[in-house]
């Protein structure tokens, strides 16, 4: 037998018993382990079961993208940074703000993206003090690829110069300026601001702008759709026209297609439209560059609106200037909005970081959480009482006997009552001996053979007192030495019916 087959005998119930018994069963179900089990599961699955509650709060913005937490080229942790080493208060916020902080404390709202909630966003909370950086960049995460060097913080364009799209601006909320870029930026940029304070800045000629984004107060949006759209059907038109010198083939123009159905769908139109458009709303320009406006502020209200990214977020901060001059601009919003100065809050709301509300929050944050330790508490003690109740119900004694053993045991019950139970004392100890006879085996024999066997079992052991002297005395027994020598008959049968070493009587 091999040691596993032999650990494995070992282990079976019925091997060994009680504490001597071995194997892995008797560590396995040590109560400490099962403790310990219980202990780690509960552990598990409360920190599960809280965790999954704040799930949207710790889960982390995508790298890479135009949020105050990336350190992106497009992204505004460096701002956050240097605000917080130069002596201001800048943190993020998750649209939890006190009611009082926001009229007086500046909001920074970073969109990544033309399409998003911030119109929603600002609904909410019409009475803050708000500057909102319009997105310029459409970015995804850099994965560097083969033979490239580079970090998944960074940011890819997309496409070939990964600029947004113009035409999307005006989901973002309503009575917001078109949005124009300009290619070709002067060398020596001349930068105005509208209000007149002191300001420490150094000589802003070389300040790097690429594509300048700025606002066309002069255009309604419904004529730059259409600009849009005139543009993008020249492309249509450019191209059709090189896939059909690329087959062979006529090229006709789709305008002289559509020529008639255009006439009168135009004649319509101005039979129609008859009413004077509506007047363009008015801006406050805070800050222009080479003439072209830069910073706004939308008409009664605390709404500023920085159409040029680039000038705060970390591609600013490639040289001094860009960086001193980003806090500029920070300071000529808190000036121009009479905001608690030298603090600001970054929003992060807008990229998905939130406090939630769930049932699983509202049980373990204040004033519930108190309640919610009650009714654990409450449920540990019962699980307790339960867990101590533990086992096989206790069997209902019947009222009456059944059966011949239930018979037997109401029986001596009876005797027992009535005080008779010491005159049945030769037939137990007849019952003793018989059992005896039975255990040795021999039964069958004649009563003078067993007699002869019996005593001679008894002299080889050394018994004392014998059976006979036990016999006698239990006949005779008195109410109060009954249960002395039964007791003794109980010893004598155990010893006559072991089959271990014999003790000889030094006499036979």
């Amino acid at each position: 037998m091999n040691a596993r087959s032999k650990h494995l005998a070992q282990s079976l119930p019925g091997r060994q018993t009680g504490r001597n018994r071995g194997g892995l069963s008797n560590v396995l179900f040590k109560p400490m382990t099962l403790f310990a089990l219980m202990a780690i599961g509960l552990f598990s699955f409360g920190a599960f079961f809280v965790l999954g509650g704040f799930a949207d709060d710790l889960r982390k913005t995508p790298p890479g993208q135009a949020t105050p937490r990336s350190v992106s080229a497009v992204g505004y942790k460096a701002l956050q940074d240097y605000m917080n080493q130069v002596g201001y208060i800048a943190h993020e916020t998750r649209d939890d703000r006190d009611y009082y902080s926001r009229q007086s404390q500046l909001v920074i709202y970073t969109p990544s993206r033309t399409y998003s909630r911030l119109s929603s966003t600002l609904e909410k909370n019409t009475n803050e003090i708000r500057l909102v950086v319009l997105p310029k960049w459409s970015v995804r995460q850099f994965i560097p690829q083969e033979n490239e060097q580079g970090s998944t913080d960074w940011a890819r364009k997309n496409g070939e110069d990964g600029l947004s799209g113009l035409g999307e601006f005006n989901y973002l909320f309503e009575d917001i300026p078109v949005i124009r870029r300009v290619d070709d930026i002067s060398q020596n940029i001349d930068v105005k601001f509208t209000m007149n304070f002191q300001r420490n800045l150094p000589d802003l000629s070389n300040l790097d702008v690429e594509s300048l984004q700025y606002f066309d107060l002069e255009t309604r949006w419904s004529e730059r759709q259409t600009e849009l759209m005139r543009i993008r059907m020249a492309e249509i038109e450019e191209f059709r026209k090189q896939r059909a010198e690329e087959r062979g083939e006529d090229y006709v123009p789709l305008s002289e297609k559509e020529e008639a159905e255009t006439e009168e769908d135009e004649g319509k139109e101005n039979e129609e439209d008859v009413s004077e458009p509506d007047p363009l709303p008015d801006y406050t320009v805070l800050m222009r560059i080479n003439e072209k406006p830069v910073l706004i502020r939308l008409e009664d209200s605390q709404t500023y609106i920085l159409s040029e990214p680039d000038l705060i977020n970390t591609m600013a901060f490639q040289t001094q200037t860009g960086a001193r001059f980003a806090l500029g601009v920070i300071d000529e919003v808190l000036v121009a909005s009479e905001a608690e100065l030298y603090h600001a809050d970054f929003d992060v709301s807008l990229h998905g970081i939130e406090n939630g509300r769930n049932l699983i929050k509202l049980m373990v944050t204040p004033p519930f959480l108190a309640a919610t330790l009650c009714l654990l508490l409450a449920g540990g003690l019962v699980a307790w009482q339960g867990f101590n109740r533990f086992g096989d119900p206790a069997r209902v004694r019947p009222d009456y006997a059944q059966g011949p053993v239930s018979l037997a045991e109401t029986a001596a019950e009876f005797m027992e009552v009535a005080n008779r139970t010491h005159k049945t004392g030769g037939n137990y100890a007849d019952l003793i001996r018989r059992q005896v006879v039975d255990e040795l085996g021999f039964k069958g024999r004649t009563e003078a053979a067993t007699d002869k066997l019996l005593d001679g079992r008894e002299k080889r052991r050394a018994l004392s007192p014998t059976y006979a002297e036990l016999e006698t005395k239990i006949s005779t027994a008195t109410p109060q030495s009954y249960g002395q020598y039964a007791k003794a008959l109980t010893v004598w049968r155990e010893k006559m019916i072991d089959t271990g070493t014999l003790q000889e009587d030094p006499k036979s």
